[in-house]
């Protein structure tokens, strides 16, 4: 007798053999209890997940001499013929390679006749997302009002590429991948059915790297069933296939934990020596951190976790030695390094860079331990003491801030009061709690006056930079519009550099900040307490100095 591959031979007959697709399976037997089957179907998903199978079973439950049934017998002449292919009402056709319009129109035709031996005439067109315009189109009529006891079934890996017109006149069901552990536990029925030996840890290989596909599972275990005779092993399908091992990976974690960029250069090194492809090696280490990651999110016991329950202790173990935010950085390292291994033209340089990046990772600091170094080393910008000016305008003062306890405990109130005593104590500590950047341009200005609807700003010469700065469009502008609301009035501001004629800062007219040549800014900048503690804790250095809405 002529051999059968494992995937044909143990193909499911029944609606229970198929494994995880319940909402299809009870939706289906219900239609046939109920007498309420529709004329056509459309079943999409990814290969290998059941499609075609669950097409060949209704149409056995629809014409089961002991039926309609919910479940076929099997062993009816009508059950035998349709399962070995020979039935001449179940017509599974290939829609690539019959695509046209002129094999729908001879399709149009045969199924005007009624079925010669059963109840119903099923056709079953396989990639149906293969069908031309042309050939939907002559497809629509008959779909809409087919003749009597015809079903059609529509199977397709892209039903968004089928017409909305075809899917409109379908019942749509959509076929999902399937679950590591149902699988697995497919693959383990398969070994004891064939009285073969294998490993748990070659199982739950073959397992993963089907993604899915019950079919492609089958197929890796009959290649790997031919290359270990004696029994599949591990290590075996590992060879076969060009994948690590778990000692590559167990080496890789080490690695990270103990910063040594030494042993991932090595181990990169002897992946590439041994031939093991370096796209496969990425795969495996991303199932390998994506399991660490959930066991510290879900527990070691999770069934999201894709790993025998001998490898769980091990990954448990390894698990504890990170944090979430640690495997959720490294994760994306290897979810990118494997992007650019795809495109890169020395995949083994751009491995390596990712390996080097993943130990690095570790001494990165995390966004929220930098920002509480900052506000722990930045102080509150302090306002300078006013002069009063000759309008008579009362000027804000670090004093008259600090003499009023209910201002300083929420700047946000005093700043929303514009008709408080001191209008312009009231803006500055608007300013410094609610927009830090323009505080600590403003707090170098020597006096403050508030003539009318004019709010005027002096600098001393030797801060001419800053000036300029405030000038620029966009802190200009921020800043008249902060303080007409705060003072509750319209006002505009005026820039004055000390012994200088003053320069409106208006958002309308620019003014262009002219270029800080003595590298004044920079070395002012280097002595803030923020600045300084971000350039020593991630090891900077300040380049250039741009105003906010300069090039």
């Amino acid at each position: 007798m002529t051999y059968r591959v494992i995937a044909r031979k143990w193909r499911p007959q029944t609606f229970a053999e198929i494994v995880g697709q319940r909402h299809v399976i009870q939706t289906l037997q219900n239609a046939i209890r109920e007498r309420r089957v529709a004329h056509a179907y459309v079943f999409s998903g990814q290969r290998g997940v059941g499609k075609t199978t669950a097409a060949r079973v209704l149409a056995k439950a629809l014409n089961c001499e002991r039926g309609p049934a919910v479940e076929p017998c099997n062993t009816c002449a009508r059950c035998r013929e349709i399962a070995s292919g020979s039935s001449l009402d179940v017509l599974e056709i290939d829609a690539a390679s019959n695509r046209g319009v002129d094999q729908i129109r001879e399709l149009r035709e045969m199924v005007r006749y009624a079925p010669a031996a059963n109840r119903y005439r099923v056709v079953i067109l396989d990639e149906a997302h293969q069908l031309t315009p042309e050939a939907f189109n002559a497809l629509l009529k008959t779909l809409e009002e087919p003749p009597e006891r015809v079903i059609f079934v529509l199977a397709t890996t892209e039903p968004e590429n089928l017409p909305e017109t075809i899917l409109s006149r379908a019942q749509h069901f959509h076929f999902r991948n399937l679950s590591f552990g149902e699988i697995l536990q497919a693959l383990e029925r398969v070994v004891r059915g064939e009285g073969v030996q294998a490993e748990p840890g070659a199982l739950a290989v073959l397992a993963r790297l089907a993604e899915g596909s019950l079919r492609d599972a089958l197929s890796l275990l009959e290649q790997a069933m031919a290359y270990c005779p004696q029994g599949v092993t591990e290590t075996g399908v590992r060879e076969l296939l060009g994948i690590a091992g778990a000692e590559a990976l167990d080496e890789l974690v080490e690695a990270i934990v103990s910063g040594s960029t030494a042993k991932v250069l090595e181990l990169s090194h002897r992946l590439a020596t041994a031939g093991q492809d370096a796209i496969a090696f990425c795969r495996e280490a991303i199932w390998h951190f994506r399991n660490l990651l959930l066991i510290r999110a879900c527990g070691s016991d999770s069934p999201l976790i894709e790993a025998t329950a001998d490898e769980r202790p091990r990954l448990e173990q390894q698990a504890a030695r990170f944090s979430e935010e640690d495997l959720t950085r490294l994760l994306q390292i290897l979810l990118n390094t494997q992007a650019g291994l795809r495109r890169h033209p020395e995949p083994q340089v751009h491995l390596e860079l990712g390996l080097l990046r993943m130990v690095n990772a570790g001494r990165l600091a995390s966004l929220e331990e930098a920002l509480a170094e900052l506000r722990r080393v930045s102080p509150a910008p302090a306002p300078a003491d006013p002069a009063p000016s000759e309008s008579g305008g009362t000027q804000g003062s670090s004093r008259s801030a600090s003499s009023n306890p209910t201002r300083a405990a929420n700047p946000t109130a005093s700043a929303a009061s514009p008709a408080s005593s001191d209008p312009l104590a009231a803006l500055r500590d608007h300013l410094a709690s609610q927009q830090k950047f323009l505080a600590s341009l403003v707090e170098q200005a020597t006096r403050w006056e508030l003539a009318g609807d004019e709010l005027r700003l002096f600098f001393p010469a030797e801060h001419r930079t800053l000036a300029e700065m405030l000038q620029a469009r966009e802190p200009a502008e921020k800043l008249r519009r902060v303080a007409s609301e705060v003072l509750g009035r319209p006002v505009r501001v005026c820039v004055t550099l000390e012994s200088i004629r003053p320069v409106v800062a208006q958002a309308a007219f620019p003014q262009k900040p002219a270029p800080d040549a003595g590298g004044e800014l920079p070395a002012m900048f280097q002595q803030n307490p923020a600045v300084r503690s971000l350039l020593e804790r991630f090891g900077g250095r300040i380049a250039s100095v741009k105003p906010a809405g300069g090039s």
